[in-house]
């Protein structure tokens, strides 16, 4: 166990872990992160974050992510044609639910959210307000999109910030490791998943 100690009440954020994006095959497969999750082996860790969590009562929100109808797609960047011909993640569908093996248990928010930023138009604030969560455990896929941009947005907002290293992954490895080596130790204290479990 390495030498910190846990600031406050921690609550634990999983991020985008769903089928359209985890599952094989699935309609956002090409972006690679499922396949980065399987190779990492991130699942098992962030299903043992999740049990950790449980036993000690302490809150667990799922992000998911969807395309709602109005959705605009800027003419740059190629993240967008493939989301928008692909037609997937509409709300109520397969494709937004939490993969089986990360269920939420009865009573944990899954709050969507469109396309990377997890609180813009969520009430995700006000829920780790009205839980007086002091620290985020972040968790999911992918780095250099909705896990990078929700790391930012949770160190603006003065969340203490964890990030597990095993826990978290992107289809680009290049940009995955950079992010990790470089961004992420700036505003987070970057660790494992057995270390964060060992502090609860």
């Amino acid at each position: 166990m390495s030498d910190w100690t846990l600031a406050g009440k921690a609550a634990l954020i999983v991020v985008h872990m769903q089928h359209a994006i985890c599952k094989t095959p699935s309609p956002l497969e090409v972006l690679g992160h499922g396949r980065a999750a399987e190779e990492d082996g991130i699942v098992p860790r962030i299903a043992d974050l999740l049990a950790a969590f449980r036993a000690k009562e302490l809150p667990v929100v799922f992000m998911v992510a969807y395309t709602p109808d109005d959705a605009r797609f800027p003419a740059y960047g190629g993240f967008w044609p493939g989301v928008q011909q692909s037609g997937a993640n509409k709300l109520g569908t397969w494709d937004v639910e939490v993969i089986e093996e990360l269920a939420p248990a009865d009573g944990e928010r899954v709050i969507p959210n469109w396309p990377f930023d997890i609180f813009r138009q969520t009430d995700l604030e006000q829920h780790l307000a009205d839980l007086e969560v002091d620290t985020v455990v972040l968790v999911g896929v992918a780095t250099g999109m909705s896990v990078g941009t929700a790391a930012f947005q949770l160190a603006d907002r003065a969340f203490n910030l964890i990030v597990p290293s095993d826990a978290v992954t992107d289809g680009n490895r290049q940009l995955h490791e950079a992010i990790m080596a470089g961004m992420i130790p700036a505003i987070a204290l970057v660790t494992t998943s057995d270390d964060v479990i060992a502090h609860l």
